[in-house]
Order: structure tokens, then sequence, then C-alpha cells
């Protein structure tokens, strides 16, 4: 492919088939095949191997399947296939592996022919060993044929080993056959790769098709552990069509932008069971509103000192409203040297006339006056609040507009 050649690749480095040249011995791989040994080396009966999909447990048995002698083991591999997992299927189809000539029709004679052939197997030394692939996709009689199967004996010993795997679903489906649930001999459950091992697996895919690993830099690495959680064939898929994305961008290396355009077309999010989309281009951010207290100098002595009409000028989230804001600038007047004086009012039911605050404001900040003497009644004392001088150049259109913007709030 012309995409391949172009990252120096002589072959696709990332397909997802059972294929022994990419497998990797990570750090879970590793645990779990010593687990899963134990039990066919010791002759244990039914032994679970499951684990989330995509995470490698089919190249796992192919691995364990090699790796069993021959001089040792009888060991056969079987895959399931759904729409063949009807009674007797599982049976007939274990003694045409074990070179049964003519399988018997009747499920007795044929378990007949079977013992004798394990037998043999016995007599000569070894062991046999059956493992079912996508044994999920067992049917309720299949799963009883499998219990069948580990009633075989021969000299008060087991005639045969089974390794069933699958999904997390097995665990369902021999929940559903309490009999056989019972004996589990050895359960081991596949993790997904961890952080350090994914980026030595994609190394190694690469290699073993002849290519530079530094085609997948950190970065582009840490955006597939992210999107593909550690599952191998999860990676290499997202890998494959990463690659792709940047081969048509002209680019020598993965880019994060690739990883998450494959991420995106695929539909696959970041955390498990989510999806992905392409965020949208954001809008370019806003200036923050201003707001009165802008306006006043923090310098100013006694400033903030009263938490009443101040404080309300000053915070966007005020409770005041419209009534209580008129007659707190009602009360408003420009004293010397430039200091605003508001009073404020502690009676909430205090009454104020209606006001035009436009003109209001307006001549607070243009028309010196002469501040007025305290009002008798429950007033609270005056709170000086200061404007710069270049402050007390904003015109009247600006300052409408800020408090036009508070009332909004």
């Amino acid at each position: 492919m012309e995409h391949l050649q172009h990252f120096g690749l002589t072959q696709d480095p990332f397909q997802n088939e059972p294929d022994l040249r990419f497998y990797f011995d990570s750090g879970s791989h590793r645990e779990a095949q010593r687990r899963v040994e134990r039990g066919l080396r010791q002759s244990k009966g039914l032994t679970l191997l499951t684990g989330e999909g995509g995470t490698g447990k089919t190249l796992l048995a192919r691995r364990i399947l090699e790796d069993l002698e021959e001089e040792l083991f009888d060991a056969n591999l079987m895959v399931t296939i759904q729409r063949t997992t009807g009674p007797g299927s599982l049976l007939r189809r274990f003694a045409r592996q074990l070179e049964i000539e003519e399988p018997a029709a009747d499920d007795a004679a044929l378990t007949g022919q079977i013992y004798e052939q394990l037998a043999v197997v016995r007599e000569d030394g070894r062991h046999a060993v059956l493992i079912i692939d996508d044994a999920h996709l067992l049917c309720a009689e299949a799963l009883s044929e499998v219990g069948g199967l580990l009633n075989l004996e021969y000299e008060d010993r087991r005639l045969v080993s089974l390794l069933l795997v699958g999904l997390l679903e097995l665990d369902d489906s021999l929940a559903r056959e309490p009999a056989l649930a019972q004996r589990v001999d050895v359960r081991v459950r596949l993790q997904p790769l961890s952080h350090d091992d994914s980026a030595a697996y994609l190394a190694h895919r690469i290699e073993a098709t002849g290519g530079n690993p530094s085609i997948v830099p950190a970065d582009a690495m840490e955006t597939l552990y992210k999107f593909g959680r550690g599952r191998p064939r999860l990676m290499n898929t997202l890998a494959d069509n990463g690659l792709f994305e940047a081969f048509l961008g002209g680019r020598q290396q993965l880019g994060c932008e690739d990883v998450e355009r494959a991420a995106g077309d695929l539909g696959i999010g970041s955390d498990p069971g989510s999806t992905y989309t392409q965020p949208a281009p954001s809008a370019p951010a806003l200036a923050p509103a201003a707001v009165l207290g802008e306006l006043t100098d923090p310098d100013a002595p006694d400033a903030m000192d009263t938490a009443g009409a101040s404080a309300s000028l000053m915070d966007p989230e005020s409770d005041v409203d419209a009534m209580e804001l008129g007659a707190i600038l009602d009360s408003a007047a420009e004293g010397p040297d430039g200091l605003v004086t508001v009073l404020h009012s502690e009676d909430p039911g205090a009454s104020s006339p209606e006001l035009d605050l436009d003109a209001e404001i307006s001549a607070a900040l243009e028309e010196p006056q002469v501040p007025p003497e305290p009002p008798s009644g429950p007033f609270a004392e005056p709170t000086q609040v200061a404007f710069s001088d270049d402050d007390r150049d904003t015109t009247d259109e600006e300052v409408d507009d800020l408090f036009v913007e508070l009332l909004d709030d």
C-alpha cells in the first residue's frame, strides 16, 4: 500500500490478525499465561481466560497452544462459531480434531469414541488439552457437553483439560449452569496494557514490519493510549487509520490530530462506552463587561467600609432592585475633593420618588454640589467613593451604558 511505503513499512504493522509474529509479551499477558499454564500443566479440569474485547485473548490462546510441548500434550484449539453451537456440534468437532474418522451420529456413541481416543493419548504418556476460543458464544447444550468431557476419566485420572477463552459474558453463561460453574479450577482475567507496555507494544509492531518506531512520536502514542485504553486491537485500528490521515496530509510522523480524526470517524471516545466527535471551533472570547467597581479608587479612605449602598453598586450579582438603586442615586452628590457621597437607607421599606437615572447620573458627574446635610431618620453614615481624574472625564454615554449593563445583570 502506498501509504505504508510512505512510512518505510513493508507491510501493515497494525493488522488485527492472530499472527504470532506480532505477539507482544506484556506484563499482563505474561502473568495471565503463567496462571493459565499452571492449570493445564497440573491437569486441572476447567480453566477460564476472560477479558474485555480487544485485549489480546485470542493471540494469547495461540501462544499458549504453541508453548505446550508436543511430547507432553495433545493440544487442540477450537474456535466457536455461533451458528454451529447446537446440540452435539462441539463433540463432533472435537472428534474430528482427535482424528476419529467416522464420528457416530448418536451422542452417546460419539462420547464413547472420544473416550477411547483420549485413552490412547494417555497411554502414550501425554495429556489432552482442548482450548475453546470465543466460548461466550456456546449455547446451554454445548456447555453441557463441556461438563460431560470433564467427567471422562481413565485409571482415576482426568482424560482432558479444558481452557475456555471468551469475553466477560462467559462468566454470566457459567452462572446459568451452576453444576459447571462449581467445577472451575482456575479463573484468569486478562487486563489491558499499561501505559509503558502500550508504547513498547506499538514500537514492537512497527519494528516487526521493518519500520522505524519514530513514526509514532511520544505525544501521538499518548493520544493512542488515551483513545485505545490499552486494548491492542483498538490501538491497532486507531494507529492504522491515523497513519493514513498523516499520509494524506503529507506528514512523515503520526500526529495527535491524526489519531483524533481517526477516533472521530470511528466514533471512539476517550472514555469507556463514550463516543467521540470533533469539537466545533470555539467562538472568540468577548471582553468582560465593565462594572461600576472599576471606576472606583481602591486607595480612597473608607471606600468600602459599608456593605450597603457601595457594595450594591459594585457587585453585579447584588439583589438590589431598580427602586433601591434609584433611592441610592437620589442621595448621591459630589463633595469636596472630587468625592461622590452616597447615602444608604437602612429601612427596607423606605420609599423614593421616581427618578430619571440618566439625568441624575449626568448631574452627579458634571455639576459640583455642596454635600447636603444628612436627613433625619434612620440613615447610615455617608460612604465616600473616589473617582480618579481620568475616570471623571467619563462621558455621560459611557456611564449610561455601564448602568444599563448593571441593571440587565
